[in-house]
């Protein structure tokens, strides 16, 4: 059953009683609730944001943003650079305005977490949950032509170059490349967690209350005993209450939320809500001869693993031109006579596999976090920057944009070879990004190594679980999203098993 703000008895306490609550319903939490309901257990589903589906969806970016993207996506981590770090507030979390890239953990990362946190895991055991998830999500591989122009363009440079650019895997149905994968898909082809594992959920015995956040998490003891919320309207004011008691509570809110709410419900662990991990993000826009029309297509069609033992991901950006003009350089008319090319503009981002780490500071209303770049990953960044500007230049780019305040515009070789060359200060390239955050609650051996173990549960607690990306021990250097599944999917195993006892 779906509960929407109608459905609440206003200033009234309202209670329920469920074997398992979700406090989330993004990549962790829409998992466990489906794998629980689906074998007999009663589950609800807390949801801070409301439930959009396509017909929500007018095309016009910034209204999405307002009303699916948390603090209407002006989340920034402090520091030099400060860094725009989206996230997902409405069912289907940050699932509902990613890329819909989909990798498997890379099995070294895998390797060090045993090692480095004495995480009880291997590839080779996940590999089951990768393959459940895949199937239920639909991981697919696009052709060339949905994957668009842009992307077609820097297979060309990459071709001539002697790189590798492959199209990446999609979870989607049908998808014909509208473009719009980060402010919801108007055909409904993203398999994201609302348009996949929350129906399915609800075909079982789960509620999903949406625009009720969780306040806090009361014990009695080390069992975590209910969960107490407040339901919001659109205005923010508090309208009801709920109370939710459980045998096993799940907190799913995401990397920048859950260890607020941990912190606030008497969770002590010395490694709750540090070593915050963002994969820290930049692009780099070329003006073309031909036509690009670079809206046209999937947003991130493909991408090139050829600087990966250099912590270096180029992958594929494009979002819509009201969005995208922004990175354009320029002021008044000389802005405005690029922006009259637009239909020649392509992009392309790069990822940085981060060393850095940062911290979450906040309450429940308003998370923060601080994230300075170390110097390898300043200038990992500028290298990748450089290797993305070298593709473009290969592939016939008549001027190359870069966020890197000193090299504003390159125009030829020479330009890409003093780049090269230059150590870049943290200062000088102000438009980084991250959407990847992860680490904040991470998985270890014991609590000396992590805040929960490997199934997930918080140390010194008896029925306390976390599902989401903060338990993730370390920056991955691809796209979280299958990752955070399939290990929702094993925890929901074991929740299983230790309410069958």
């Amino acid at each position: 059953m779906k509960y929407t703000l109608k459905d609440y008895k206003k200033n009234y306490k309202n209670i329920f009683d469920a074997d398992v609550c979700i406090i989330g319903s993004g990549a962790g939490g829409a998992v466990a609730a489906y794998e629980l309901a689906a074998i007999g257990y009663s589950v609800v589903v807390v949801e801070e944001g409301g439930y959009f589906t396509t017909k929500d969806y007018d095309g016009k970016p910034l209204n999405n943003m307002k009303t699916m993207w948390r603090q209407a996506g002006s989340t920034i981590s402090f520091g030099i650079p400060p860094i725009s770090i989206p996230t997902g507030k409405c069912v289907g979390g940050t699932t509902a305005i990613n890329s819909a890239t989909c990798f498997r953990t890379p099995e070294h990362i895998i390797t060090q977490w045993k090692k480095n946190f004495k995480v009880d895991i291997d590839y080779k055991s996940l590999e089951p949950y990768f393959e459940r998830v895949e199937n239920i999500i639909n991981v697919t591989e696009l052709p060339w032509d949905v994957l668009g122009n842009c992307a077609k363009i820097v297979k060309r440079g990459a071709d001539a170059l002697g790189l590798h650019c492959k199209p990446l895997k999609h979870n989607v149905k049908n998808c014909k490349g509208c473009g719009t994968c980060q402010f919801g898909c108007v055909e409904g082809a993203k398999q994201s967690a609302e348009v996949s594992y929350i129906p399915l959920a609800l075909q079982y015995n789960t509620s999903l209350l949406t625009h009720c956040r969780a306040e806090k998490i009361h014990f009695k003891g080390m069992k975590a005993d209910s969960v107490e919320c407040k339901v919001y309207n659109e205005k923010g004011e508090s309208v009801a209450s709920c109370t939710i008691k459980a045998k096993i509570i799940v907190c799913a809110c995401g990397t920048m939320i859950t260890p607020l709410l941990l912190k606030r419900s008497g969770i002590k662990n010395k490694h709750l809500a540090k070593h915050l991990q963002i994969h820290p993000c930049s692009r780099v826009v070329a003006l073309m001869e031909e036509e690009v029309n670079g809206w046209v297509g999937v947003s991130q069609g493909a991408y090139i693993d050829d600087y990966v033992d250099e912590g270096i991901m180029l992958e594929g950006i494009f979002v819509h031109p009201s969005i995208l003009a922004a990175s354009l350089p320029g002021v008044g008319r000389e802005f405005f006579e690029l922006t009259k090319q637009f239909s020649h503009i392509a992009a392309f981002g790069v990822m940085v596999h981060d060393t850095s780490e940062g911290i979450i500071f906040g309450n429940m209303h308003t998370s923060f976090s601080w994230y300075m770049m170390n110097t390898k990953d300043i200038q990992t960044l500028k290298n990748g920057i450089a290797y993305l500007a070298q593709i473009f230049m290969a592939a016939g780019a008549k001027k190359i944009f870069t966020p890197i305040s000193t090299f504003p515009v390159i125009s030829c070789q020479d330009d890409i070879e003093k780049l090269k060359q230059t150590y870049l200060m943290r200062s000088q390239i102000p438009e980084v990004f991250a959407f990847h955050p992860l680490g904040t609650c991470r998985m270890g051996g014991d609590s000396d190594c992590g805040v929960v173990n490997s199934y997930g549960k918080c140390f010194n607690t008896d029925n306390l679980y976390v599902a989401d990306g903060s338990i993730v021990p370390t920056s991955l250097g691809v796209n979280p999203q299958i990752t955070i599944m399939a290990l929702s999917t094993r925890i929901a195993g074991h929740i299983a098993e230790q309410l069958s006892k």
